[in-house]
């Protein structure tokens, strides 16, 4: 049978690890070497991957079988087999298995989302990784449920069931009840509302309140799928319909004196909690960067053939400009959220109440996911304009990125959430100044005049920002602005620093662009670097 999906995804062939010139730029930046595993993962996606989870979205989603013909209550989730096929495939690959068990650091985890970046099926073993992560760090019990985990040949995949829906972001809120009894833990709750993987996971990671104090009862849990005595564990009420990743079913969960098992200490949940929801917010960054980035590299192959007005289009000076600008904006967001995933790989063995390294590791990665997310809705918004009319035609993958981008600002706490979240770091955690002594260390690296001057123009410009913030005791209304300010400017430091140690002067140029963009794109700019297509000719495919 003839195979002509390389007719409608051109990019079908390219190795998204070896032939992304700016990521194996930023890697080698961050002293991150890889394996031949992850370099046989960047070949699968494009070669197989995608069409794989492109015929999932249309016409394959998950299915939840409630009864068996019998009359039992077995709550299956139904996946077609080629769906299956590559959930293995991946775990074959290490993508959670080789950081979980500790053999590589995380880093290996994170890059290898960039790589898949398919937020449906990537939500899947996200999900996976920080269960093994919360059970290898704070479970004391038997080890065989993490060993089922790291098991290989027939791995384990793994569920964070957290919001409600009285509750959502408001952990305090949660109305689950976790209860300890002679036998062990039970949880109560008919309302885990927002249950990704439910119907997959063979275990969850669990928050319920174990008294009446708040935040403060909340307490982290393990709960397996299956009770010992094979029962179901909980049931699934439903399964939901959505906009985007549609691979990863996601459910509604319900308790019944369920068994669960204690991870960590008691009084200490909603730390463990938070803690391993960061792995998700380094997560939604990578997968966010990665599906713009095969969203704007199909644009660029697409942009190099379609003739208009007697020239390809990315002959046209306007569309030059575009295409420059959106390369520098997507590459501000890829060395940030791989800043964000070396220092939380880097203090994964930290515990509560933490150290310096950990908060500020936190602080980034609410910068990056805001950054990230956002520019990924905005990339594969412009790449399917560049198509034209056809990039909204659903026959063609490019829909289906915009469509699972627009997730990523949702997931894991929306922007409005991380600008909180960051400003409770800076109130309680002093990482403000730790910050801009970061900034200030990476702009004496910078080799360009030119780029060095302007950096100092930018973080000055955000230290103004910051001190007026405070000044005016409106934390909350200003958060979201200085979140977007403080990932701009490190973003743009990572950029010029990365520039000066590689020698690249395709990344000098990149920066600058980024520089105006970022801090001056009210401005009408005419440099002739906007047309430089040298900084973006490296995705042409030979």
């Amino acid at each position: 049978m003839k195979d002509q999906f390389h007719e409608i995804f051109k990019s079908k062939g390219i190795n998204y690890f070896t032939q992304d010139q700016p990521m194996r730029e930023f890697l080698n930046f961050f002293k991150f070497e890889g394996d031949s595993d992850i370099e046989e993962l960047g070949k699968y996606v494009s070669e197989e991957l995608i069409e794989i989870m492109d015929f999932v979205d249309h016409n394959g989603k998950p299915e939840l079988i409630t009864w068996n013909p019998d009359g039992k209550r077995i709550d299956y989730v139904r996946l077609s087999p080629e769906h299956k096929k590559a959930l293995k495939r991946l775990q074959d690959f290490g993508v959670v298995i080789k950081s979980a068990s500790g053999n590589v650091p995380w880093m290996y985890h994170f890059v290898s989302g960039y790589l898949i970046s398919d937020s449906g099926i990537f939500c899947s073993l996200t999900l996976t990784a920080q269960t093994a992560y919360a059970l290898k760090k704070y479970y004391k019990g038997d080890e065989k449920f993490l060993e089922h985990f790291l098991d290989g040949s027939d791995p384990w995949y793994g569920a964070t069931f957290y919001s409600e829906t009285q509750g959502g972001s408001d952990l305090g809120a949660n109305k689950t009840r976790a209860t300890e009894t002679k036998n062990g833990w039970v949880l109560n709750g008919s309302d885990k509302y927002f249950a990704s993987n439910a119907g997959i996971a063979d275990g969850a990671v669990v928050i319920a309140m174990a008294g009446d104090k708040g935040i403060r009862s909340l307490v982290t849990f393990f709960m397996p799928a299956a009770r010992k005595s094979g029962e179901p564990n909980f049931t699934i009420r439903r399964l939901k319909n959505k906009l985007g990743t549609v691979a990863v079913p996601t459910g509604e969960v319900e308790f019944s004196d369920s068994e669960a098992y204690l991870l960590g200490e008691r009084n200490k949940g909603i730390y463990y909690a938070m803690e391993i929801l960061t792995i998700s917010r380094v997560d939604d960054a990578m997968a966010a960067v990665g599906i713009a980035r095969k969203a704007f590299w199909e644009a660029y192959l697409f942009a190099e053939r379609r003739a208009t007005f007697g020239k390809t289009i990315n002959s046209h000076p306007l569309m030059r400009k575009d295409i420059t600008s959106l390369e520098a904006e997507l590459e501000g967001a890829i060395i940030l959220s791989l800043y964000a995933a070396k220092l939380f790989s880097d203090v994964v063995e930290v515990e509560p109440p933490y150290n310096d390294s950990y908060h500020y590791a936190r602080f980034i990665t609410h910068l990056s996911k805001n950054i990230a997310a956002w520019s990924s809705v905005h990339v594969t918004q412009y790449s399917m304009e560049i198509f034209g009319g056809i990039g909204f035609f659903e026959e063609f993958p490019i829909a289906k990125f915009h469509r699972d981008a627009l997730v990523t600002s949702i997931w894991e706490g929306t922007s409005n959430i991380q600008a909180l979240e960051m400003m409770e770091t800076i109130a309680k955690k002093g990482v403000a100044t730790v910050f801009f002594d970061d900034l200030k260390r990476r702009m004496e690296r910078v080799k360009d005049t030119f780029l060095k001057e302007k950096l100092e123009t930018r973080i000055k410009f955000a230290e103004e920002q910051f001190e007026s913030l405070v000044k005016s005791g409106s934390f909350e209304r200003g958060s979201k602005d200085l979140l977007k300010i403080f990932g701009n400017v490190l973003s743009l430091a990572l950029l010029s620093e990365a520039g000066s140690e590689l020698g690249s002067q395709r990344l000098i140029g990149i920066s600058e662009i980024y520089d105006i963009i970022s801090f001056e794109n009210n401005r009408i700019g005419f440099e002739d670097l906007f047309e430089n297509m040298e900084l973006v000719n490296w995705m042409h495919k030979v």
